[in-house]
């Protein structure tokens, strides 16, 4: 057998009766997110929209006959293929009164063999827990509670966390774009595809994997872009002339210590203020095109715009710090380099309305869907130099449509801040404006920081916090925002889970030197721990974050 490769649609790939598969024992568990999947269905219902006849390519399945047990192993693709599964069941269990025969067949088809109902098309080895609850709790049917914190009531479950996820995206984007149930089922078994490749053995497999994903290897979508700018010179001396001037930009860049991938993805936000639709290089070049300048003013064009972006990236900035603590970088890195490049009027302004926005959407919960239009609405503001208010304006009409204030505000004063993805931050923001030192320098989240539970989440019996807080009190403050400060990894350690007199010993060492975190001075000076101090400190960082997020 040789090694074979086939563009495919989801219907010949999980609908055909010929083929079944499962996640070999040496694989990773599966590890999509809320945000894997936010992006995964705004692509698709993009995708749709656009053009129906149109086949949308989803990537790659690389596959391995195991012969043993009449199943194809999955090397590469088992997370896409998984995510696939989910969707196809959340169709099931939320739609399927609006489907038609054939959509209904695709379904049924996709997820179970068609004439043996306990056949499933998908199974895993990685871990028999993994299968019982992908069987019981997805593939069975789908129980959809109405949550609104998903990981907490569902922890040891991502294939049902992800299953009420796919619904809410999707029950979102059919509302919001009147999109038909069954129309949008049966285009996504007939136009998804992706690139099966299946070959002879395991080790062929692998060896096609790590070729697929070696980013050394294939030619990259810079060396295109230059390559093809370069074409479009005659003489030797613009040629050296471009040459130098690109090399000089990936100098500066790494020198920096930033890529130029990351860079130039950055800039094409800047010329298009829409999602690019694809590859950077064809983008790019399709924008030169239109606007018919020379390669050599392209470049010099680029060499402008990274200085803007290496100045943004690197200015010790209290606003930037905090944005730098997002994780959807490309919006708000694009949007500050865009209004330094333009020389926008307003720019402090700005910085200060992009950290109340964003935060605000990502303490609610929001995804990348949700702020990636307004992103590029701004960039298209700032480009034609619009007043500060028309973008503060544009950030309001998108967070009165989502109710995203009236989420965040709730999200932040529930009883479970710690461990969520932005419990570090906001206190990191409260930290950064509690000093006036205009120079302060940047905090990495990282290994060396963490985040201290002033009231023990397993105090120890001899340390007194059992007399002072009853168990009811207990579960309402512990994990509490008022409750958490910041540590490093030294003085976390010392602390523990002792007493409140012990704990401030630890947040001075024997030196008498005390934690350089300023909310954590705070708790210091109050002397003890209690729910009136419990309640003051709530008080205290609520007004400190609603300062700066609550501004509009």
């Amino acid at each position: 057998m040789k090694i074979e490769a086939k563009i495919e649609n989801l219907k010949k790939i999980l609908v055909d009766d010929e083929k079944f598969y499962q996640i070999p024992d040496y694989q990773r568990p599966y590890s999509w997110d809320k945000d894997n999947l936010s992006d995964l269905i705004d692509d698709l219902v993009s995708a749709y929209l656009e053009n129906k006849k149109e086949t949308y390519f989803c990537g790659s399945l690389v596959l391995v006959n195991n012969e043993s047990d009449s199943r194809f192993d999955i090397i590469d693709g088992q997370q896409r293929t998984t995510t696939f599964t989910i969707i196809s069941c959340v169709f099931r269990d939320v739609y399927l009164s609006e489907l038609g025969p054939k959509a209904k067949d695709f379904i049924s088809s996709s997820i179970q063999d068609k004439y043996e109902d306990t056949k499933r098309k998908l199974k895993f080895l990685t871990n028999e827990q993994y299968q019982i609850d992908f069987e019981e709790t997805v593939l069975k049917g789908i129980d959809f509670k109405s949550t609104k914190h998903i990981e907490k009531d569902f922890p040891n479950n991502k294939y049902l966390q992800n299953a009420h996820y796919v619904k809410g995206f999707l029950e979102e984007k059919f509302t919001e774009n009147e999109i038909k149930p069954d129309d949008f089922v049966i285009w996504f078994f007939e136009n998804v595809v992706l690139t099966v490749i299946t070959c002879p053995s395991q080790d062929s497999a692998i060896q096609i994997f790590n070729v697929l994903n070696d980013r050394g290897m294939p030619l990259s979508s810079i060396d295109i872009l230059k390559s093809t700018l370069m074409q479009k010179l005659d003489g030797k001396e613009d040629r050296n002339a471009f040459k130098v001037k690109w090399e000089s930009i990936n100098s500066n860049i790494k020198f920096s210590n930033f890529d130029l991938d990351s860079m130039l993805n950055t800039y094409l936000y800047y010329k298009l203020s829409t999602n690019p639709k694809s590859r950077l290089d064809k983008e790019l070049i399709s924008v030169f095109s239109k606007e018919g300048k020379s390669a050599l003013e392209i470049i010099k064009e680029i060499g402008d715009f990274s200085q803007a972006y290496v100045k943004i990236l690197n200015e010790e900035n209290k606003y930037l710090y905090c944005l730098k603590y997002l994780k959807h970088r490309i919006y708000w890195v694009s949007i500050m380099s865009t209004a330094l490049f333009t020389n926008y009027s307003n720019i402090e302004e700005l910085k200060k309305l992009l950290v109340a926005y964003y935060y605000q959407n990502w303490i609610a919960g929001a995804t990348v869907a949700r702020i990636k239009q307004t992103s590029f609405n701004i960039l298209k503001l700032i480009k034609s130099n619009a007043p500060i208010s028309d973008i503060s304006t544009e950030m309001q009409d998108s967070l009165k449509k989502y109710s995203t204030t009236k989420t965040f505000k709730e999200e932040l004063e529930g009883s479970w801040v710690y461990g969520r993805k932005w419990d570090r931050a906001i206190l990191l923001l409260v930290e950064y404006f509690s000093s006036d030192d205009s120079k302060q320098s940047y905090i990495p989240i990282g290994s060396k920081l963490h985040l201290e539970h002033i009231l023990p989440q397993n105090p120890d019996d001899e340390a007194g916090w059992k007399s002072i807080f009853s168990v009811e009190e207990r579960e309402k403050w512990t994990n509490s925002l008022a409750n958490l400060t910041l540590l490093s990894m030294r003085k976390n350690i010392q602390a523990q889970n002792y007493s409140y007199e012990k704990k401030m010993e630890a947040y001075q060492d024997k030196d008498n030197v005390v934690t350089p975190f300023l909310i954590t001075q705070y708790i210091i000076k109050c002397g003890k721990w209690d729910i009136e101090e419990l309640e003051k400190r709530g008080k205290h960082l609520h007004n400190r974050i609603m300062d700066k997020l609550d501004i509009f």
